[in-house]
C-alpha cells in the first residue's frame, strides 16, 4: 500500500505546485499589459505613446512564450530550495559563504539566465532603440554592422537583476514557508502579499539599477569591446558610448532599466507568493480510516512522517481541529470498535508530548551550557527553579565546562584577534537563541492541540480518555514553560535589547510566539480544571507552579 508521504507528493504537492505555477503564468498576461504601456507612456505625446502600445501590444505572443517558459522553469527550480524551517547563520561568513554552495550554483544560473532572458524579451517590448544586438548602418560608401549596445546593456542589466535577487531570496529567507497565524482564502493572502512586496520591489530595481550602473561604468567598455571582436563587427561611436558619465545619464536608458529590473523582481516575487500561499494553504486529514480514506492516509500517521512540509500540515490540522471543529474532536476522543481502545486519541497525544519533551531536553542542554560559562559561584539561586532536578542540571554544567576546546575553536579564537576578520566570524549575538527555537513551529501546534483537546474533553468526552493522560500534559507544558523562563532569563541584558531592537521578520520569531503559546495553553488547562486540579498526581514542584496560574501571577 502506497505510504501517506507518496500520497501527499502524489495527491497533493504535486497539483499545488501545478496550481501555483499555473497562476503565476496567467498572471504575467496582466502584468506584461501593465508594463508595456508604462513603457510607451509619454506625457508630450499622448496619443502616439497609446498608438505605439497598441500596435505592440498586438504582437506579445511571441516574447510572452518566452516569459512563460522563463517563469515554469524558475518556478521548478525555485520549488527545491523551500524549507519549512528557517535558516540560522552563526556567523556573517557564514551567512555570506551559504550563497555560493555547490548546491547553489544551478540556482544561481537559473537566476542569471533568467533574468537576461526576461532582458531580451522586454527588449521586443520597447523595441526602437533596444532592438536587437546590432544595427546595420547604411553609408553612400558601404553598409555596416555596429554594435547596438542600448540592447546590450539592457541584457546585461537583466542578468544582474536575477543575482541580484537571488542573493534578495535566501538573504532574506523568501524560501522559507512560514505558516500564517490566521489561515485565509488564498485570494486574500495574494492580495495583500502582492501590495506588501511591491515596494520592496522598487527598493530591489532602484539597487539593482544602481549597483549596475556602478559596474558598467568600471568594466562596462571592456565587455562591449570583447563582444564587438567576437561578433566581427563595428564599435559603437565615441560620443554614444555608454561607459561614460554622459552615457549613463540618459534618461531613456535610465528609466527603461529600471521599469525591466522593477518587471523582473515583481513577477518572480509574484510566483514566490503564490507557491508560499499555496503549500502552507491547510490541509484536512481524517482522523479514523474509512472507506475513501486508509488508515496509511489518517492524520496521526502523517503526524509522525518523514516529510517536513506534510508533518507541518498534520499538525496545523491537528491544531485547527482541536480548537474549532467539535465533530472531529469526537472522533479523537472515539474507541476502537470492537476492543474500546482508545488508540487514535494516545497516538495523537504521544506524538504531541514526544515533540514537547524533545524541546525539552534541547532547552535543558542550551541552559545547561549557559550556565558553564558563567562561574559556578556567581549563579544566581532563582535560574535553578524547574521542574528538572538541580543536581541533573549541575551534573550538565560541570560535564559542559570541562570538555576541553576543539582545535577549530583555537584557529578560531586566533582569527578573532585580526579586527576585520572578528567582524565576518564574530557569532551574531542572537544566533544561538534562534537556532535553538528554529524548528518549534511544531512543538508550537502540538502544545495549542494537547490544551485545547484537554480543556474540549472536560465536557466532550464521553469515555474519559483524556482524564488518565492530564496530569503527564500538565507536567510537560508546566516544564517546558519553566525552562524556556529559565533561558531567557539567563540572556544578557544587551542581548534582550538587540532582540528587540533588531529588525527581524515577524515569521522568524518563533521563540516569543512559543512563550505566549505556552502561557496561554497552561492557563487554559488551569481555568478549565482548576477545582480538579488537587486531585491529579502532580509533583509538589509542579502543583506549586500550577497553584501561580491560577492565582494569575504568572
Amino acid at each position: 500500500m502506497e505510504s501517506v508521504v507518496y500520497w501527499y507528493r502524489k495527491e497533493i504537492h504535486f497539483w499545488r505546485t501545478a496550481g501555483s505555477l499555473f497562476w503565476s503564468v496567467v498572471c504575467l498576461l496582466p502584468l506584461t499589459t501593465v508594463y508595456l504601456f508604462i513603457c510607451h507612456l509619454s506625457l508630450l505625446h499622448p496619443w502616439q505613446s497609446i498608438s505605439g502600445f497598441v500596435t505592440d501590444l498586438a504582437s506579445i505572443f511571441f516574447p510572452l512564450v518566452y516569459l512563460v517558459l522563463t517563469a515554469v522553469l524558475l518556478g521548478v527550480a525555485y520549488s527545491v530550495s523551500y524549507s519549512v524551517t528557517p535558516r540560522v547563520p552563526e556567523t556573517r561568513l557564514q551567512n555570506y559563504l551559504y550563497l555560493f554552495r555547490w548546491s547553489c550554483l544551478p540556482h544561481i544560473f537559473a537566476c542569471v539566465m533568467g533574468g537576461a532572458c526576461v532582458a531580451w524579451c522586454c527588449t521586443l517590448f520597447i523595441g526602437q532603440r533596444f532592438y536587437g544586438l546590432t544595427i546595420q548602418q547604411v553609408t553612400p560608401e558601404k553598409e555596416t554592422l555596429v554594435m547596438n549596445e542600448a540592447h546590450l546593456f539592457l541584457v546585461m542589466s537583466g542578468a544582474a537583476t536575477g543575482l541580484l535577487y537571488y542573493i534578495n531570496f535566501h538573504m532574506q529567507q523568501q524560501n522559507y514557508l512560514a505558516f500564517p497565524i490566521l489561515q485565509r482564502e488564498k485570494y486574500f493572502r495574494v492580495r495583500s502579499e502582492m501590495v506588501e512586496h511591491a515596494w520592496k520591489c522598487i527598493w530591489l530595481a532602484c539597487t539593482a539599477v544602481k549597483s549596475f550602473f556602478i559596474f558598467y561604468f568600471l568594466f562596462g567598455g571592456r565587455i562591449r569591446v570583447w563582444i564587438v571582436e567576437a561578433l566581427n563587427v563595428d564599435d559603437v561611436p565615441a560620443n554614444q558610448r555608454l561607459d561614460s558619465l554622459p552615457g549613463l545619464l540618459d534618461f531613456s536608458v535610465l528609466w527603461q532599466t529600471f521599469l525591466c529590473s522593477l518587471f523582473t523582481c515583481y513577477s518572480w516575487t509574484l510566483t514566490t507568493i503564490l507557491y508560499c500561499v499555496y503549500h502552507t494553504q491547510r490541509l484536512e486529514f481524517p482522523v479514523l480510516p474509512g472507506f475513501n480514506s486508509p488508515s496509511k492516509y489518517c492524520l496521526n500517521e502523517a503526524l509522525i512522517c518523514n516529510d517536513a512540509l506534510l508533518q507541518h500540515l498534520a499538525f496545523l490540522d491537528l491544531s485547527h481541529l482541536s480548537s474549532t471543529n467539535m465533530a472531529r474532536r469526537q472522533e479523537v476522543f472515539s474507541l476502537s470498535q470492537p476492543g474500546g481502545h482508545p488508540y487514535t486519541w494516545r497516538a495523537i497525544a504521544s506524538t504531541c508530548l514526544q515533540q514537547v519533551d524533545m524541546l525539552v531536553t534541547k532547552v535543558h542542554i542550551a541552559n545547561a551550557a549557559k550556565l558553564a560559562s558563567v562561574p559556578l559561584q556567581q549563579h544566581p539561586e532563582k535560574i535553578f527553579h524547574t521542574t528538572v532536578s538541580d543536581d541533573e542540571l549541575l551534573k550538565d554544567v560541570l560535564k559542559t565546562s570541562s570538555q576541553k576546546p576543539s582545535l577549530l575553536s583555537r584557529v578560531r579564537a586566533i582569527l578573532m584577534t585580526k579586527p576585520v576578520l572578528s567582524y565576518f566570524l564574530m557569532e551574531l549575538p542572537d544566533a544561538k537563541s534562534r537556532q535553538l527555537f528554529a524548528t518549534c513551529q511544531i512543538p508550537i501546534w502540538a502544545i495549542e492541540a494537547l490544551s485545547h483537546l484537554a480543556a474540549a474533553s472536560y465536557r466532550e468526552d464521553k469515555y474519559g480518555v483524556v482524564q488518565q493522560s492530564l496530569p503527564t500534559i500538565i507536567t510537560s507544558l508546566v516544564t517546558l514553560h519553566d525552562n524556556v523562563e529559565k533561558y531567557f532569563k539567563l540572556q544578557p541584558p544587551a542581548l534582550r535589547r538587540y532582540g528587540r531592537e533588531t529588525p527581524v521578520a515577524p515569521r522568524l520569531l518563533l521563540s516569543q510566539q512559543l512563550r505566549e503559546t505556552l502561557k496561554t495553553s497552561i492557563y487554559r488547562l488551569t481555568d478549565t480544571f482548576s477545582s480538579h486540579l488537587g486531585d491529579l498526581q502532580l509533583s509538589a514542584d509542579c502543583l506549586k507552579r500550577v497553584r501561580l496560574f491560577l492565582d494569575y501571577k504568572e
